[in-house]
């Protein structure tokens, strides 16, 4: 029994060894096993999908984002196609139409820039043209005999000639009209020393009018030299041989105070046409015209008037009721057909009191 048992048991074995070795046998004939990196290949997605994050769920935000036409989404942008090349024109009538279509497709995109930029173009030509027409009739004024000065008009002068005149305003006869202006032949005339103030009016083509005012000299003033005073106080010339002497003389100055301090020159001057203008008040600058202004510091003012210069000493103070009182005395003394040689009026303690030497 032993031995039965024992040789199914092995018979069974051995039948099964061979149906499985039949069977892999059938496996084998009828498809081929996997290779492994296949199988890696197949298993490797299932990884990634493992360790990759959960989804976030999207918010409303973004969900109507997403939703939009040009929203973010997963989708790529539709890309414009660029438009296909034409073959260019071969012959040259197709490319100057060519041309011709694209710079007016450029005039009208550009048509603002291009009108502002045409009309600053025609300002600056005009511009130029009228700096060159500008330049060209300057050139011919200059230079043409056409603006020749023909004929200076000089008025209001008195102690000058026409010709000083024109020289002081450096004009001369045919010289051009444009090579000294009005306004500097009014300066040359200024500078003058008898020119008080002028006016130069030029009158085209060739003629020129010129108005002066001059110095009225109304006293000299004996220095080193003797200068001309003239009506406003201000000493403006030396004494030239055509100069006017037969005006009265200021006389008695310190040279040196008088250069160097301006308020002593100018309280004598200032007192010196104020009693000349009291003399004339008086009514004595026709019967007896003023010779000499003394200047004394021990009796003041003196005067010298009339032909054979008769002194009157009328001292400091009350000028015009001393020559009032002067001309009375005088008035009495023609009466009595008698002339003094002196009258004094400086007398302080008696005021109304007249000294008189008769000859």
């Amino acid at each position: 029994m032993n031995r039965r048992r024992t040789a199914a048991t092995g018979r069974k074995k051995t039948t099964r060894r061979k149906t499985a070795r039949k069977a892999t046998a059938g496996e084998g004939r009828g498809r081929k096993r996997p290779a492994r990196k296949n199988v890696a290949a197949k298993r490797a997605p299932a990884k990634k999908a493992a360790r990759r994050p959960a989804k976030k769920a999207s918010t409303p935000k973004r969900a109507a984002r997403e939703a939009r036409p040009g929203g973010r989404g997963n989708r790529r942008r539709p890309v414009a196609k660029k438009p296909a090349r034409q073959a260019p024109p071969t012959s040259l009538r197709e490319r100057l139409k060519g041309a011709g279509s694209s710079a007016r497709g450029w005039l009208r995109t550009k048509q603002h820039a291009v009108r502002r930029a045409l009309k600053v173009g025609l300002v600056g030509v005009g511009l130029a043209a009228l700096w060159w027409a500008g330049q060209q009739a300057r050139s011919y004024a200059h230079t043409s005999d056409a603006f020749a000065i023909r004929e200076v008009v000089v008025e209001g002068n008195h102690q000058l000639e026409d010709i000083d005149v024109r020289r002081a305003a450096r004009l001369q006869i045919g010289s051009n009209s444009f090579e000294v202006s009005s306004e500097d032949a009014r300066n040359h005339l200024l500078q003058h020393p008898w020119i008080l103030d002028a006016t130069v009016v030029r009158k085209l083509p060739g003629r020129v009018r010129i108005e002066v005012v001059e110095r009225a000299p109304v006293a000299l003033v004996a220095l080193d030299q003797l200068y001309l005073v003239s009506e406003d106080g201000s000493v403006f010339k030396r004494v030239g041989v055509d100069d006017p002497v037969d005006l009265p003389v200021i006389t008695g100055i310190a040279s040196e105070q008088f250069y160097d301090d301006f308020e002593y020159r100018t309280a004598v001057l200032l007192r010196s046409l104020a009693l000349l203008q009291d003399y004339e008040g008086a009514g004595l600058a026709q019967r007896e015209p003023v010779s000499e202004i003394h200047f004394d510091g021990a009796h003041g003012i003196e005067l010298f008037v009339g032909e054979d210069g008769m002194n009157v000493r009328l001292g400091n103070g009350q000028t015009r009721h001393k020559l009032r009182r002067l001309r009375r005395v005088l008035e009495r003394l023609a009466k009595e057909k008698t002339r003094p040689s002196y009258v004094y009026l400086d007398n302080v303690r008696s005021p109304e009191r007249v000294t008189v030497r008769l000859p």
